[in-house]
């Protein structure tokens, strides 16, 4: 889980009535946080990772604020109109096709909130950007650049910028083979001949996403106009991870101004600050929270955490901020009603009722198929599930099917998935020659057919004396115990000795059994007749 440090007087200045450390000890873990380490001075907090808006000091001063009901209810976060706009290039959509940004202007910043900020921007980019990949985040001395901007595409050799951490120019090529950033996330850029690139109407670089931002719009304690860019590949991540940002710089006194958008077939205005209405009936809250604290508490609970209840017709529409990306489903804002009334006012008590959970189907069936098999007088064994081109078809004489294979396998005895559980059985029995007779063994499990997971069920005897006829009274035997029925014709498996095969197919299963032919038995090594079956699902 992320982790995050916080300084305590940084988080004082957030709040209207400063709270000590002790306090602070008591608060967050209420608010769904682990602390780690609480000193006099300095915390270091666990968040889960479900709540990305708490990944910094600014987001857990405006959680702190609401839950000790120093300011309740839902932020309201006012957004100046667009002034300027960022062109949208075609041919970057292949690469990374989606970006939004905004301004902040009017910011506070100093050397604390700085890292604050730019820890945020880090979290972010491993948690809901996926280390990058999904989201990546540019955050830009506005007074560095002149609007409008670009968000095109460049080649690997030009334009040649000063990235941070450096003091030369160097080509986006020379980043990515060359910088500490562009050598870690290279990998995210390595399939393409072109890459992103944000430039100002002068075509001084601010980002080279999602690798590195330029040098030129450095955050500094003098900057006072923040400009954000977000990019990625999933547009609800992205708008996400602009509204937590944008949230974070308005606790730094900033006035969040929209950015136009200019995509070539639609423009959009953002970031959108306005709160998101989910609902949930009453009756569903009470009962899933075990108790009806009255209408009273549920409204207060719902405001401790920063949000505002309204009840109409026995549902409680609930206006959840912006950079809450997290509350997706009524059973989030049941939630949100335990921490904010408090988990130990909930009162204790004996569950009403027993409910207890039911086996998948397949599961069902595989344990009627062990029943079947130790009844019949059969040992389980378990094989691997990887397998050979030779086990599965030069020793069985079985063609060639369309198997899953591995694409970079540690030895060829292991390179694809197995589509039948017949082979590895012999090889177990072939392993096991020393052992006494008859030996009698089966396996249930998975197999790769036709693109897809398939049950299968296969059983080998091994012993002197192995007819048709006994395989046949088997076969039978394990049918009847399963509930398979149909006719019963003359089967083709190579791996069967011909003439001495039959298969019964219905519609969603098929029964293979017989004399295993000889010339398997003998690529297994194994100097005594076999019979056997198979049944896949």
């Amino acid at each position: 889980m992320p982790v995050i440090n916080i300084e305590l007087e940084d988080l004082n200045r957030m709040l209207k009535s400063p709270i000590s450390s002790a306090d602070f000890s008591r608060i967050i873990p209420e608010i769904g946080a682990d602390p780690d380490e609480i000193g006099k001075n300095e915390a270091t907090i666990e968040f889960f990772p479900d709540r990305p808006d708490l990944l910094s000091t600014e987001g857990v001063a405006r959680a702190v604020r609401a839950f000790t009901e120093q300011k309740l209810g839902l932020v309201v976060y006012d957004t100046k109109p667009a002034s300027t706009h960022m062109i949208v290039s075609p041919d970057v959509l292949k690469i990374r096709p989606f970006v939004l940004g905004g301004i902040a202007r009017s910011v506070k910043l100093d050397d604390t909130s700085i890292k604050s900020l730019m820890e945020l921007q880090e979290k972010l980019h491993v948690t809901l950007g996926r280390k990058r990949r999904k989201v990546s985040i540019g955050i830009h001395d506005l007074s560095k650049l002149k609007a409008p901007f670009n968000y095109g595409t460049c080649s690997p050799h030009e334009p040649a910028f000063i990235p941070l951490q450096k003091d030369y120019e160097m080509t986006p090529e020379e980043i990515l083979n060359e910088h500490p950033k562009g050598m870690e996330y290279a990998h995210l850029l390595e399939d393409f001949k072109k890459y992103p690139l944000i430039t100002d109407a002068n075509g001084e670089v601010a980002s080279l996403p999602p690798i590195i931002n330029g040098v030129l719009t450095t955050i500094t304690k003098k900057t006072k106009e923040v400009l954000i860019d977000v990019t990625g590949l999933e547009q609800e991540a992205v708008e996400a991870c602009l509204n937590i940002v944008a949230a974070a710089l308005v606790e730094r006194g900033g006035e969040i101004e929209q950015l136009e958008i200019r995509y070539p077939s639609e423009k959009i205005i953002v970031p959108r600050m306005e709160p998101k209405i989910h609902k949930i009936k009453n009756d569903y809250l009470v009962s899933l929270l075990g108790f009806d604290p009255g209408n009273f508490a549920i409204f207060k609970a719902f405001r401790k955490c920063a949000m505002e209840p309204d009840l109409k017709d026995d549902i409680w529409h609930v206006k959840v901020p912006a950079y809450r990306s997290d509350i997706l489903h009524p059973i989030d804002l049941l939630e949100e009603v335990a921490i904010g009334i408090g988990y130990e006012e909930i009162p204790e008590h004996l569950p009403q009722e027993a409910h207890f959970g039911e086996g998948l189907k397949s599961r069902t069936l595989e344990s009627k198929c062990r029943e079947t098999m130790l009844g019949v007088g059969f040992q389980e064994v378990v094989t691997l599930t990887l397998t050979s081109t030779k086990m599965l078809h030069e020793n069985t004489g079985r063609e060639s099917e369309y198997e899953a294979e591995v694409s970079n396998p540690v030895t060829e005895d292991y390179h694809m998935l197995r589509s039948s559980i017949l082979p590895s059985l012999l090889e177990l029995l072939s392993s096991n020659r020393h052992r006494e007779l008859p030996q009698k063994v089966f396996e249930v499990g998975q197999v790769i057919r036709e693109h897809s997971n398939r049950m299968s069920l296969a059983w080998i005897e091994l012993e002197s004396k192995g007819t048709f006829s006994k395989a046949r009274t088997t076969a039978e035997s394990i049918a009847h115990r399963l509930g398979i029925s149909g006719e019963t014709a003359e089967g083709k498996d190579p791996a069967f000795i011909p003439g001495r095969c039959a298969q019964i197919k219905t519609k969603d299963i098929t029964l293979t059994y017989g004399e295993i032919h000889p010339s398997a038995l003998e690529k297994f090594e194994l100097g005594y007749p076999a019979i056997g079956g198979e049944i896949h699902w």
